[in-house]
């Protein structure tokens, strides 16, 4: 294909047939897009807890606001009839005085007990938190893996059909998914070793500025590549990978294999691909954010013209305060969906376009796998 398609001729090929699948609009099929779309890019964060334990001293006890020594100590008692000097060696007293103690004594039994069991929920709590946090994000891989081939199938037939290519593309999704979490893990695992050479060099070079100072930027510079690299590899794997892994239903492994040993494949013109879709991306990018920013301004807009009324509203019957917050609150989730739906369809075509294009670029490198006919039309 090369030297008989450009990019400009690639990137009009898939704008038509992006359009193709899209138009004529109908609200449901482009939700179903929408939907497929979504869930074909899935994620999900995470959170850490952090707690702390109160402290005590050993040497001092608080009574009434004082501190009260805990070691022994002499006490003279207070000059007047009857009274004499009580000598420490003659009468080995308590420090603290009938009144004092019995101030303690009821403190001690009216106070709130140690939290003995609270590090051991603490403890459940993170850990459960962690494994549904680790849970989910495995459902999600799992499920974006196997909407990648539906909205692949989606681009290639025009049918927005869930449940048939879902079991259909069982298999191929499974080997993705399974790819990816080897993915993951190499991917955890070179960062960490990057985290402990560095950790082992600012050691050797603690105490020199200016070593440090070199080490933390060379140390910046190969994690910066690494992800890089990464993302260009994961980022290949599923736009260029996977229809040949939908074409010859074979593994992932086994699709990396044959993607890579084709005799048109060049690192440079994955490259390029690269290169292409992070420009295009940019400029996407900023499309949806000036999208985004008017759609929220609309939904403020509009939601003022709710909200006002009601509070003069609330003010007139206050017996009406709390349906109409609730009603204020589901409003506010309706809004905020609403945006994200509006968002997301308005920016449909273009995250249509961008499989497409990857598709018709694959031609160039990987002639078998014309999945759009492209070489036919060029």
């Amino acid at each position: 294909m090369e030297g008989q398609a450009s990019i400009g001729e690639m990137i009009r090929f898939s704008w038509a047939k992006s359009r193709g699948i899209l138009f004529p609009f109908h609200f449901k099929r482009w939700f179903k897009i929408l939907i497929i779309v979504s869930l074909a890019g899935a994620g999900v964060q995470g959170g850490s807890l952090h707690f702390s334990a109160p402290g005590k001293s050993a040497r001092s006890v608080r009574v009434m606001g004082k501190t009260m020594p805990s070691s022994s100590s002499s006490v003279t008692a207070a000059p007047g009839k009857g009274s004499s000097a009580v000598s420490p060696r003659a009468t080995p007293a308590s420090p603290v005085s009938s009144a004092d103690a019995s101030v303690i004594k009821s403190g001690a039994s009216s106070g709130s007990p140690k939290p003995v069991h609270r590090p051991v929920l603490n403890f459940w709590l993170v850990t459960s938190a962690v494994l549904l946090g680790l849970g989910l994000m495995l459902f999600f891989m799992w499920l974006s893996s196997r909407f990648n081939f539906i909205l692949l199938n989606t681009i290639v037939t025009g049918n927005t059909a869930v449940c048939g290519p879902f079991r259909g593309h069982r298999e191929l999704g499974n080997s993705y998914f399974r790819w990816s979490l080897a993915f993951l893990g190499i991917m955890l695992g070179a960062f960490l070793i990057i985290g402990f050479v560095g950790y082992m060099l600012f050691g050797i070079a603690k105490g020199h500025i200016v070593l440090m100072i070199l080490l933390g930027i060379l140390m910046g510079l190969l994690a910066l590549t690494l992800l890089l690299g990464m993302m260009g590899v994961g980022t290949s794997m599923r736009d260029l990978v996977l229809p040949i892994m939908c074409r010859e239903k074979i593994t992932a492994l086994d699709a990396m294999n044959q993607f890579l040993d084709a005799p048109t494949f060049e690192f440079g013109k994955v490259f390029q691909y690269l290169l292409v879709i992070f420009g295009l991306g940019i400029a996407a990018a900023i499309v949806q954010g000036i999208v985004a920013i008017l759609v929220v301004i609309a939904g403020l807009i509009t939601g003022g013209l709710v909200v006002i009324p009601g509070i003069f509203l609330i003010k007139a019957l206050p017996l009406l305060k709390l349906p109409l917050i609730f009603l204020g609150v589901f409003g506010l989730i309706a809004g905020v969906l609403a945006v994200v739906v509006v968002t997301g369809m308005v920016m449909l075509p273009a995250a249509v376009f961008f499989r497409t294009f990857a598709l018709v670029y694959l031609t160039r490198l990987y002639p078998d796998c014309d999945l759009l006919h492209f070489s036919h039309e060029s």
